[in-house]
């Protein structure tokens, strides 16, 4: 007797392929809500920047007018010292303090770009379960530096607008001049260069170390150093003006970056010394004959040479931007294939 046939299961049909998610496509996303309380705090930072920028603006009118002596008769306001004092040095201290804030947020990126961007991922394994989910090494890190780039040029550009545009309703009695390091830095887009320079540093310093204490410690440190050497060469980047008088080389307009003064000998030789500097009238004639002082000279940069200076070094801190770049991903590929 033969056993009953078992009746025949159709066969199920395979399920359909769920395209997985590659490339910067669902990245993006993921970074946003990995690190979407660094986001929130850096939102804040820019809200909060705007606002205070914003009502400088508002009271630069009236730190100027506080300057502004007469009598009341004349339609001037009379310049009280209470009234200058609370109006004018609140709109420069102000003013200052913006433009120190703007100007470091640099440390802050590259800090934060070593330690968590990069570098706590790496320290606990978890880049890993990213790079399983058909996400390669090199696509992985471009979307760690390609977002927070966005970010970071789309609020550095609105705060150093905003500040240039609080700047303006002033005056140059009131504020720091544009030659200032801080200043400097958030007048242009040079402030933005670093800050994206901060990040590349932040990122290539995470990579080689794998630790988030000693990558934002080393970032911190590369990142200043850069600043300080920028800041120390800056007035190398252009041609300055070189000038030389019969009279005295502080016969410069304000708003004049001086580089170097002194005096002309005789000879035609120049010293930096200035003597006779204390001296007036009759008496200066004749301490100048008797030095043989025959003119001044002085190098500086005329608020003229703003616009080159920040475009010649922010050339070069963009240029070394992409050197630690692509450096990060030599390294990443090093270490992962």
């Amino acid at each position: 007797m033969s056993a009953p046939a078992t009746p025949a299961v159709p066969e199920a049909s395979p399920a359909p392929a769920v395209p997985a998610s590659r490339g910067l496509h669902g990245l993006p996303w993921a970074v946003l809500r990995l690190h979407r309380g660094a986001l929130l705090v850096a939102l804040a930072f820019v809200a909060a920047g705007t606002a205070a920028l914003v009502w400088l603006h508002a009271a630069g009118p009236e730190a100027v007018r506080s300057l502004s002596c007469g009598s009341p008769d004349s339609g001037l306001r009379p310049c009280l010292e209470s009234t200058t004092t609370s109006a004018a040095a609140e709109y420069g201290g102000s003013m200052s303090t913006a433009a120190t804030l703007i100007a470091w947020l640099p440390f802050a990126v590259s800090v934060y770009a070593g330690a968590v961007l990069i570098g706590r991922e790496l320290e606990r394994g978890t880049v890993a379960l990213a790079w399983t989910q058909s996400v390669t090494p090199t696509r992985w890190l471009a979307a760690k530096l390609l977002l927070p780039a966005v970010l970071i040029t789309s609020g550095m550009a609105l705060l150093s607008l905003l500040y240039r545009w609080a700047r303006s309703s002033g005056t140059e009695a009131l504020v720091d001049e544009w030659y200032y390091d801080d200043v400097f830095r958030a007048l242009g887009p040079v402030g933005i260069a670093y800050t994206l320079c901060g990040l590349a540093i932040g990122a290539l310093a995470g990579l080689l170390l794998r630790r988030v204490l000693p990558a934002a410690g080393l970032a911190f440190l590369v990142t200043a150093f850069l600043a300080v050497l920028g800041d120390r060469h800056r007035g190398e980047l252009w041609p300055a003006t070189d000038r030389t008088t019969t009279g005295s080389a502080s016969e410069l307009t304000n708003g004049v970056w001086q580089l170097e003064n002194g005096v002309l000998s005789t000879s035609g030789q120049r010293i930096a010394e200035t003597p006779c500097w204390d001296q007036y009238g009759e008496a200066l004639a004749q301490c100048r004959s008797q030095e043989g002082i025959t003119g001044a000279y002085a190098v500086f940069h005329p608020s003229s040479h703003f616009w080159p200076l920040q475009l010649v070094e922010t050339g070069v801190v963009l240029a070394l931007t992409a050197v630690l770049t692509a450096a990060a991903f030599v390294v990443l590929r090093r270490r992962h294939t």
